[in-house]
């Protein structure tokens, strides 16, 4: 009896070269909406861990640790550094009592950005390791915010001490007005920080990817997304 021959076929040239192409399409096509999620949700995690290190450190307030706290914000060509610092009972009775401390200076001297050895933790040294304040580092080539340079907000129990630095300040004299919001955004090659409109507070381009960090003196803390399609913020 003849044994059955096998007719075994493997893929020739050109159905490798269709079945190449054919993936190469698929790729092309599923690629940019792959980015686009990736960058969605990179932006999303940045802006919820600046919303995150903010209720950490005034959570170390009302829980009596500290009772005058910052969250200051360093923007660089490479780096968006936030960070929280926290100043103690004694250290605060002492500045108030100083008439040549900063504190007695005027409102935006007591969220002092200048002196190194003004609070008693300071979470925007490196490798600071106590644990009640943070360091969050942003890449600035992939993110942006609505200013560059330095800015700083301060909180402190019964909002009293409120007060701002930097960037977070409009104004002079006795017309001081701190700001309650950041921006946060996916950064484009043409726009070194994010488009909007410091009137209407709403993206001046066409994009998804801009998240607000919003804060009241009394240390509420909130995320919101601009939906292009509702021309609306939403809170996350």
């Amino acid at each position: 009896m003849r044994a059955q021959v096998k007719n075994i076929k493997g893929f020739n040239l050109l159905e490798l070269v269709v079945v190449v192409v054919i993936i190469g399409v698929i790729s092309a096509t599923a690629y940019p909406k792959f980015q686009d999620w990736r960058e969605k949700r990179e932006i999303r995690n940045a802006a919820l861990e600046v919303k995150s290190l903010m209720l950490g450190i005034n959570g170390q307030v009302q829980r009596g640790l500290y009772v005058f706290v910052q969250v200051y914000v360093n923007i660089t060509e490479t780096e968006i550094t936030i960070a929280s610092k926290g100043m103690k009972s004694d250290t605060l009775f002492s500045k108030v009592n100083d008439g040549d401390s900063a504190w007695n200076i005027d409102a935006t001297s007591r969220c002092n950005i200048a002196d190194n050895d003004y609070w008693d933790n300071d979470g925007g040294v490196p490798g600071n390791t106590v644990a009640q304040v943070r360091r969050v580092v942003l890449d600035a080539n992939k993110f942006a915010s609505n200013f560059i340079g330095e800015a700083a907000v301060c909180f402190s129990k019964d909002a009293k001490w409120y007060s701002g630095a930097g960037n977070f300040v409009a104004g002079g004299g006795g017309d001081i007005s701190v700001d309650q919001t950041m921006f946060l955004c996916i950064k484009a090659d043409d726009i070194p920080t994010c488009a909007v409109d410091e009137g209407s507070g709403e993206p001046t381009v066409v994009v998804d990817n801009v998240f607000s960090i919003d804060w009241t003196r009394f240390g509420d803390i909130t995320v919101d997304k601009w939906s292009s399609l509702l021309n609306e913020w939403q809170l996350q």
